[in-house]
């Protein structure tokens, strides 16, 4: 056994290697490759990649009980065009289709900027407050805030399946176009 490991070792070795995963996913990703679509109701990369960003941003800020998030005090709302709001739930195909002419720099920068909140985030969650909610920022539906352990849970799950879908569409995208 290795001393003094707790809950938010376990955590942050998700967080770490599915971060991981995701970068050698996205390594030599080139932009015509990150707007491929397989079919015409599915998600392309770049959407995929954004969404994760926000994900981590938005259950970061959650821990933090509101406080700061990249997206917006960041500026990244405004810098990659997109709605303040969004997170990418709930988008329509539509809204997956016209997603803003951004490069994937610039939507991984935006990822990494949410980490870099995310990480440290985590890093501060006591034992004693996995049980905490905040529902007086869980506006939609505050009698149904998740506590904080739930969330530890729910960002590497998320975010794992998402890494398995970039990488998933490059080997369609490799099998259909080289």
């Amino acid at each position: 056994m290795i001393p003094n490991l707790d809950h938010r070792d376990l955590a942050l070795q998700s967080l770490l290697d599915y971060g991981k995963q995701l970068e050698r996913a996205l390594r030599g990703l080139k932009h015509e490759e990150a707007l491929w679509m397989p079919d015409s109701g599915s998600n392309h990369i770049l959407w995929i990649l954004w969404h994760m960003g926000r994900m981590e941003d938005m259950w970061g800020w959650y821990i933090r009980g509101g406080d700061s998030s990249a997206w917006i005090e960041g500026g990244w709302a405004k810098r990659l065009g997109i709605e303040p709001e969004r997170t990418g739930v709930g988008d329509t195909i539509e809204q997956v289709r016209n997603f803003p002419q951004i490069s994937v720099g610039e939507v991984t920068t935006y990822w990494q900027a949410a980490r870099n909140l995310l990480i440290p985030t985590v890093r501060e969650i006591s034992a004693d407050s996995l049980e905490n909610k905040h529902p007086e920022i869980w506006i939609h539906a505050p009698e149904r805030a998740p506590t904080l352990l739930w969330v530890l849970g729910r960002i590497p799950v998320e975010n794992s399946q998402h890494t398995g879908q970039i990488a998933y569409i490059r080997g369609m995208y490799a099998s259909k176009f080289r």
